[in-house]
């Protein structure tokens, strides 16, 4: 995300947190796509992901005033409020189709060998480059493009500088490219 960005964001908040509905539905316009993508990963099911998100604003319009710029950028906050809202609703359901336990159990498989008939030929190169990756490179990666955390994100998640991690998150990129043939 752009310091601009972050910014606008920024100032939205303050006015949402005035209690303006303009700016919650700016809000809404800016961010609602990349916070229902958050959400759909971790529960996987696209109706339930709508109830969510439309949760997750009701808790931004009704917590904007506890947001702390000082703290983190809006983004931040923002992907926060929508996982553990996602989280909690995969708790609250006995009906669910995936828990947080299979989103463990999901990432666990995903360390596995893959069979021959598991992937296309492009995933299984893919898959092969991974593999070959230093550990935290590959889990900055995983973090980046399979959970669509931010750079920033990422740093937080894994208690490491935000350099480091934009290093790592390079330095896997550089692999892939020359390992896959692009």
């Amino acid at each position: 995300m752009t310091t601009h960005s972050a910014q606008i964001h920024a100032g939205l908040m303050s006015q949402i947190a005035c209690g303006d509905k303009q700016a919650l539905e700016l809000l809404y316009k800016t961010i609602s796509p990349r916070l229902f993508g958050i959400i759909l990963r971790i529960v996987r099911r696209r109706d339930w992901a709508e109830e969510i998100l439309h949760d997750t604003f009701i808790q931004i319009w009704q917590c904007a005033l506890y947001y702390d710029a000082q703290r983190s950028e809006p983004q931040i906050w923002l992907n926060h409020i929508a996982r553990n809202r996602a989280i909690d609703y995969l708790r609250k359901h006995e009906n669910r189709c995936c828990s947080v336990d299979d989103i463990d159990e999901a990432e666990e498989m995903s360390q596995r060998p893959l069979t021959a008939d598991d992937v296309p030929d492009e995933a299984k190169r893919l898959h092969h480059c991974m593999e070959h990756l230093p550990s935290e490179q590959r889990q900055s990666i995983a973090l980046a493009y399979y959970r669509g955390l931010s750079q920033t994100e990422i740093a937080l998640s894994l208690s490491q500088p935000e350099g480091t991690v934009k290093s790592w998150i390079r330095r896997a990129l550089i692999h892939l490219r020359e390992c896959i043939g692009l």
